[in-house]
């Protein structure tokens, strides 16, 4: 894991953690909205810092735990985790290990498609795999990602300037297998109402309504928002309104 931290020591500490082939650079454009009245901590997870293998979310979670006991004093007040980064937000609020005073899953699909998921596994990671040799200097998404986030070809583009180097085929399997069993994990969450929780989601963005209805039985008060107009992960590309939700949720700085 690779952590790097922005903003005043004795603020509200805010941890953001990327989506799946993506560097803590995923946030660049939002951090320096952030750090002037937050602690702001943005990770690339195991897999994605270019010397480790990612394995499992809960292996991911216990690694953020070590480094939130020893360098944060062992609590966050906000955990922040896109697209497959809920995986391993989710993980962390759930487990408690640490204590994370709240949430915001942002673009948690659901990815479960029963009989298929032995396809989607065979097939899913290799167009990754291979698309990262090639998606530099794009103008247009492939047609199977852009199938997946019913987003903006430019905007999410954008985005593949923070994919790291070195992410192995391995890191790829292992979070495919992780996404296809995460609402598994979250299914056997003992329900939690006093959770401050929020949903973000592109109203664009497909397979949305069986997460939020798994998320909600987890977490009855969370608050689901969809974003007009939005795919998946285009918040990202829309720093300015991710810094000001952020704000609303968590409150201003103390």
């Amino acid at each position: 894991m690779i952590a790097q931290e922005f903003g005043e020591q004795n603020r509200r500490k805010l941890l953001l953690i990327p989506g799946n082939m993506m560097s803590w650079r995923q946030f660049e454009h939002v951090i320096p909205l952030l750090e002037t009245d937050f602690h702001v901590i943005a990770i690339s997870t195991d897999g994605y810092d270019e010397s480790t293998t990612f394995t499992t979310a809960e292996a991911s979670a216990e690694t953020v735990e070590a480094y939130i006991r020893e360098r944060l004093d062992g609590e966050i007040d906000l955990v922040f985790g896109e697209s497959f980064g809920c995986a391993t937000a989710g993980m962390l609020f759930h487990r408690q290990k640490v204590k994370i005073g709240s949430m915001i899953m942002s673009g948690p699909q659901y990815m479960n498609i029963g009989i298929f998921n032995g396809l989607l596994k065979a097939i899913i990671p290799r167009n990754q795999y291979r698309l990262l040799g090639k998606i530099q200097g794009q103008t247009k998404l492939p047609w199977l990602l852009k199938l997946y986030t019913r987003t903006d070809d430019e905007k999410l583009l954008q985005q593949f300037s923070a994919v790291p180097k070195n992410i192995s085929l391995e890191t790829l399997q292992n979070c495919t297998d992780e996404a296809l069993r995460l609402y598994d994990a979250i299914d056997r969450f003992t329900p939690d109402p006093a959770a401050r929780v929020a949903i973000w989601h592109g109203a664009k963005e497909p397979n949305m309504k069986t997460a939020v209805r798994k998320l909600k039985r987890a977490f009855p008060n969370a608050e689901d928002h969809p974003f007009e107009g939005y795919g998946h992960g285009e918040i990202i590309a829309n720093p300015e309104t991710m810094a000001a939700e952020i704000r609303q949720f968590i409150g201003n700085s103390r």
